[in-house]
């Protein structure tokens, strides 16, 4: 995950604030912080929670939940075949704009499972059906919904009553979650326990209303372009400085597209007509370029700069909004200061290069069997300094300059957030 070059610490305190994690730029409740990201990650319920409140002023885990319970926030497979958490409003235009990037898989593996179009119809009309009778369904009454219908032993071999749990069961099963709510079908809305429910995801706003207009921003549509001009604007604009490498890693299109897109939306929101809403987050955005190694800065380019062609350019462009160097001049101190983060945090793991938060020894701590499952983190200085496995203590960075200040402040920081969560 190393760069290039050394990345200057400015650029983690940039990210800092933009994410969110600074009182200036912090959400006023849980749906508007989860809008402004677009999109957080949502592998881990708890950690989830633990995310979007890290982004809120006041809030606490029980207003993320009442944001599930009254339908503002839901969780799915929008982009990238990874579970994300995202608003009502933004679900199906991100969901329609981006899921072509995982047909392919789609395919192969309904393939493999032996499923088509006709038994994912039925299990979608089966699943409708039981949440209109029933309410929002645990994932385990879905699945027994399925099973009780014959759907889970299709193309098996085995008895249409195949046990929902047995191995190419539960993987049917799997599938048809994921694939019924690419496709639109259903969502997970309100959390009970340490899971969300399934809903009906038909009565969410259509992908129409969003800005990729008719067609819904789906590739090969007239709104296509549009749409994923508007995702690059609200990813630089809540985790910039980013480069389109990690835009192409956060949603996984095309190097190519990722830059094009990120361009789009410099020349979007610089319109004379653009409606600058600065504490939305609707702000123009800039380029920008690292100079100066570890103890070097981020520089904002001339506007009439364009980017080198190529990869190069690609390279080395990096792209913000253009108020976060005053943003984060006026709140230095707290970016800087102590941050209790979630497991799979946006700020580790919405970027392709991550070096200006921490060097390989600190991936290894943060995902330690390279198996996907990462710990919550600990930064300080805008580093990570140690992660803190649950249920266990504090896992020290090797690079971590231990004092009894740093002592103080990631215990201060831990029991603030942890009460937050309560």
């Amino acid at each position: 995950m190393a760069a290039t070059a050394p990345a200057p610490r400015e650029m983690s305190y940039l990210r800092l604030v933009a994410q969110g994690l600074v009182g200036a730029t912090a959400a006023p409740e849980p749906a508007e912080a989860v809008r402004r990201q677009l999109a957080v990650q949502g592998q881990q319920v708890s950690s989830a929670s633990h995310a979007i409140v890290s982004r809120t002023a006041r809030a606490g885990r029980a207003d993320v939940d009442a944001a599930f319970e009254a339908g503002r926030l839901v969780r799915s497979w929008p982009m990238r075949g990874t579970i994300h958490i995202t608003t009502a409003a933004d679900h199906h235009w991100l969901r329609v704009a981006l899921m072509h990037r995982m047909d392919a898989w789609a395919r192969r593996t309904e393939k493999w499972l032996g499923l088509d179009d006709a038994l994912l119809e039925r299990a979608g009309g089966l699943a409708l059906a039981a949440i209109a009778a029933e309410g929002p369904l645990r994932r385990a009454r879905l699945l027994r919904v399925w099973r009780d219908g014959g759907l889970m032993g299709a193309g098996s071999g085995s008895d249409a009553g195949a046990d929902a749990d047995s191995g190419a069961g539960a993987r049917r099963g799997r599938h048809l979650l994921v694939r019924l709510q690419r496709e639109g079908v259903l969502v997970q809305g309100p959390r009970r326990g340490n899971e969300h429910l399934v809903v009906d995801a038909t009565a969410l706003p259509p992908a129409e209303s969003g800005p990729g207009g008719p067609g819904g921003g789906a590739r090969g549509t007239a709104g296509h372009r549009a749409a994923v001009a508007e995702i690059a604007r609200r990813y630089a604009t809540s985790h910039g400085p980013v480069r389109a490498a990690d835009l192409a890693r956060w949603t996984a299109l095309p190097l190519g597209e990722a830059a094009r897109a990120l361009e789009d939306a410099v020349e979007m929101t610089n319109a004379a007509d653009y409606a600058v809403r600065a504490g939305r987050g609707d702000v123009p955005l800039v380029r920008a370029a690292a100079d100066g190694g570890a103890r070097g800065a981020v520089r904002v380019l001339d506007s009439g700069a364009l980017p080198e062609a190529g990869a190069a350019g690609r390279a080395t462009t990096l792209y913000m909004r253009a108020d976060l160097p005053d943003l984060l001049a006026a709140s230095r101190r707290r970016a800087a200061g102590t941050h209790f983060l979630a497991a799979f945090d946006e700020v580790h793991v919405g970027y392709k290069d991550r070096a200006c938060l921490t060097d390989a020894a600190g991936e290894r701590l943060i995902c330690p069997a390279a198996n996907g499952m990462f710990r919550p983190l600990l930064v300080d200085r805008g580093r990570v300094v140690a992660v803190r496995p649950a249920g266990a203590g504090l896992l020290w960075a090797d690079d971590a300059r231990r004092s009894a200040r740093l002592e103080r402040d990631v215990e201060r920081a831990v029991r603030d957030m942890e009460r937050r969560l309560a």
